[in-house]
């Protein structure tokens, strides 16, 4: 049986919107997806990548029908991260290691490639109770710079690459991703995504 994380809610710091890395100094706890995804008053962690080019272009996600259930947040939406929820295996010594873990494990399983360095950003970490269901997790979401873009290989879905300064022109963003989006805009407005050596995935390394 999968064995997910969560957090009590009564014991975090978070808010609805963009939330900082602190406000999740909390106590991660693991259990049967199953019986975790029915408890009330835990949180579960959502690890993911936002994939950013050197040439400021960004993966944008599209899952299929069958991937989604009819109540998920992410049906028939645009999303800005890959990623999923904590797994036991995930687990080191800091929460921040064990989401990092998480977010590496889940873009291998979803695009069959390897997180190989890191950058320095803090993860953008994303609460948006909208619906009962949303408001059981959170988004910790990290940017993984790459050097060019590649061709997906994701199997639940379309993956595709846009300018950063498309962006605006998606209208079907699901809530987390409306939030990233803005975040980006400002980012590259700002020019604090350089440099960018030595902050890629890369992509051959496991074909």
């Amino acid at each position: 049986m999968e064995k997910i994380g969560y957090f009590d809610a009564a014991g975090s710091n978070i808010m609805a919107g963009l939330n900082k890395l602190e406000d999740l100094s909390v106590d991660l706890k693991f259990g049967d997806r199953d019986i975790v995804e029915n408890m009330d008053g835990v949180i579960q962690p959502v690890c993911a990548g936002c994939i950013i080019t050197s040439d400021n272009k960004v993966l944008i996600i599209n899952k299929a029908a069958k991937s989604t259930g009819k109540i998920s947040p992410e049906k028939d939406k645009s999303l800005l991260y890959i990623g999923g929820h904590l797994d036991e295996s995930d687990c080191k010594n800091s929460n921040l290691e064990t989401f990092k873990n998480g977010m590496k494990r889940e873009i291998f399983e979803e695009l069959r490639v390897g997180v190989e360095a890191e950058s320095d950003f803090d993860p953008l970490i994303v609460y948006t109770p909208i619906t009962e269901k949303s408001a059981k997790h959170v988004g910790i979401i990290f940017p993984v710079f790459i050097e060019k873009e590649f061709t997906p290989e994701f199997t639940d879905g379309t993956a595709r690459f846009i300018k950063i300064e498309d962006l605006s022109q998606i209208e079907n963003f699901e809530s987390w991703s409306r939030i990233i989006s803005k975040e980006l805009l400002l980012l590259i407005a700002s020019k604090k995504v350089k440099p960018w050596n030595n902050r890629f995935i890369d992509y051959n390394a496991q074909k």
